[in-house]
């Protein structure tokens, strides 16, 4: 198998270090983000959070970077995380309509061999709720730390990944990606 094309949808702090860290282990990578502004500043090499090394790997790995406001985009990915921070209010309930709509929209055009994963911190029973088959759906544990970002993002000490049998292999495409972050891989129930 070549190497997978990884798409990021939803291009807030979540996904944009998520997508310069792909591109820094040497997959190409789309990020798409529907905010034609804040596309044109990625482009730039202006990443609208900060984060240390984020500038810097984003130039360094910008030939294997595409950012774009168009959903489309994602048609070419072998495998497209759902990555929109998750808005939460000061009491501390979050609201999954941006993450629901992100799937949705991106369901509609993917490949239908594309595997799903729902990066974003979502309540247990969300991912089996998501219309998408199973055995191509999963959820990522998402373990970044401001002002630390790229640096988890980079070198995590372990990867959890959430599928409908845990018993089952992850399929090919996402078993390489995982597989250079030189890390344990621990598939396990969704709501796990």
């Amino acid at each position: 198998m070549n190497q997978p094309i990884i798409g990021f949808a939803g291009l807030t702090h979540l996904g944009l270090n998520s997508a310069v860290a792909t591109a820094a282990k040497g997959f190409s990578v789309i990020g798409f983000h529907n905010d034609l502004e804040l596309v044109g500043q990625l482009n730039e090499g202006n990443p609208q959070v900060t984060e240390p090394q984020l500038t810097e790997l984003m130039k360094l790995h910008q030939k294997r970077l595409t950012f774009s406001a168009d959903l489309s985009s994602l048609t070419s990915c072998d495998i497209v995380y759902i990555s929109v921070d998750v808005p939460t209010d000061s009491k501390g309930k979050s609201d999954l309509t941006p993450i629901e709509e992100m799937i949705r929209s991106a369901a509609k055009i993917m490949r239908n061999d594309a595997l799903l994963v729902i990066l974003c911190q979502v309540p247990p029973g969300f991912t089996r709720k998501i219309n998408w088959p199973e055995e191509r759906l999963f959820y990522q544990v998402e373990t970044l730390v401001f002002g630390r970002a790229m640096e988890r993002a980079l070198y995590p000490e372990r990867i959890i990944v959430g599928c409908a049998d845990p018993n089952q292999s992850l399929k090919p495409a996402i078993t390489k990606y995982l597989n250079v972050f030189d890390c344990p891989i621990l598939p396990m129930r969704y709501e796990s």
